[in-house]
Parts: structure tokens; sequence; C-alpha cells
């Protein structure tokens, strides 16, 4: 990607925050109240994801902070695509990611680059094929975080923490699963079985009742 390419994007992605942004201070809803947008959609997303990793590993001449901050408007656009393809608040979205730290930032935004490669027992291979715990393994070790394989050895490794604490990247574990959460109720970032692929997907209220959650960095 070109200097030129890599501030092409940085400029129409800093718009659509911007715009996001103002319908959040104008206190306007945002709520989606249609169906969410076909399953294509989720390819946009993952493009969406890969452009932002890419912009962000290619700033190395800026600040940390202002490195941060461009990446940061990039999330909130892609927090505004996840959004409105479940159906869920985009402003509440938008604002829990906004609030993570730029490593759970990370963690998510690697694991959307994911999104339509298909389930596979016992891989983690970039682009071709995972099981649950690959995806979150691969997601945080592309943030710089090594996270053993297993669902359960990996929220064993992580620190339980409370619903109302968890950050967006954050693990969800429930006996023979592990996804990542996505800073609202029930949304999560998931591969969950042979068949299925890299998704996005809301957890029924059953599930959403018992599973656990636990960060991978404390």
């Amino acid at each position: 990607m070109t200097t030129t390419h890599v501030y092409t994007h940085i400029r129409r992605y800093v718009c659509l925050t911007l715009v996001a942004a103002a319908f959040v201070m104008l206190g306007m809803p945002q709520q989606v109240s249609a169906k969410p947008m076909p399953q294509s959609q989720e390819r946009v997303i993952a493009q969406s994801a890969k452009e932002a990793i890419a912009i962000f590993d290619s700033l190395t001449e800026l600040s940390a902070a202002d490195r941060s901050d461009v990446f940061s408007a990039l999330v909130a656009d892609i927090a505004r695509q996840a959004a409105i393809f479940l159906g869920v608040d985009v402003r509440a979205m938008q604002q829990a990611w906004l609030a993570a730290d730029l490593a759970h930032q990370r963690a998510l935004v690697n694991g959307l680059t994911q999104l339509g490669v298909p389930y596979k027992l016992n891989s983690a291979i970039e682009n071709v094929a995972f099981d649950c715990s690959g995806l979150v393994a691969f997601a945080w070790g592309k943030a710089g975080v090594a996270l053993s394989r297993g669902s359960s050895a990996q929220f064993a490794s992580a620190t339980l923490v409370k619903v109302e604490e968890a950050q967006p990247g954050d693990l969800i574990w429930r006996p023979g699963h592990i996804s990542m959460y996505l800073g609202v109720p029930s949304a999560v970032l998931q591969t969950p079985y042979s068949g299925r692929s890299v998704e996005l997907q809301k957890m029924n209220e059953r599930i959403t009742s018992w599973v656990k959650y636990a960060n991978p960095l404390i």
C-alpha cells in the first residue's frame, strides 16, 4: 500500500467517523430496526479491518499517541459496520470499542480480518481455517499477546471479569467453546463448528446468562 493510498483511506475513515460522532453529539437515535445486512457484508467488514491494520502498521513515523488516534478513527467506523450488520445500537458499540485499550482494539480488529474463513478443528491458519481457540490465539497473537491453544486453557490463563467490566476483545467462555466479546450484550466474534465460519453473531439469552468473561491482559 503506497503512502497516497494510506492517507486516502485515513481521510475516508475519518470522515465517516466524524459523521458518526456528529450523530452521537446530537443525541440522535442509532438503534437499527432493519434486518441485518446480508452475509456478504461480513466480507466488507473483513476488508475494512485489513485496511485498518495495514494503515496502523504503516504509520511508524507518527507518535504512539497520534498512531493510536488514527487507529481509533478506523475502529469507530468498523464498529459502525458491525453494529449495523448485527442490528444493535451503533452508538453503544462505537463507545465500547473506543473505550477499550489499544491492545484490545488491535486484537478485535485482527480477528475481524478473518470473517468468512471456514471452521476446521485444530486449525489456526490465517485466511485458511480456524477453530474457536485458534481464532482467539491468532487475534491476540497479532496484538502481541501469546495465548495457548484450547478454549479451557485460554480461559484459565486470563483473569475472570464481570460482564460490566469486559472490554471488546475479551474472552467469552463456556465449556467447549470460546469467542471474543464485541462490547454490547450477547454480541460475539466466533467460529463455532464445522460447516460455519468466522462470524459476527448474537448469543441467545439462555447462553448469555451463564457464560464467563476473561481479560487476557490481566
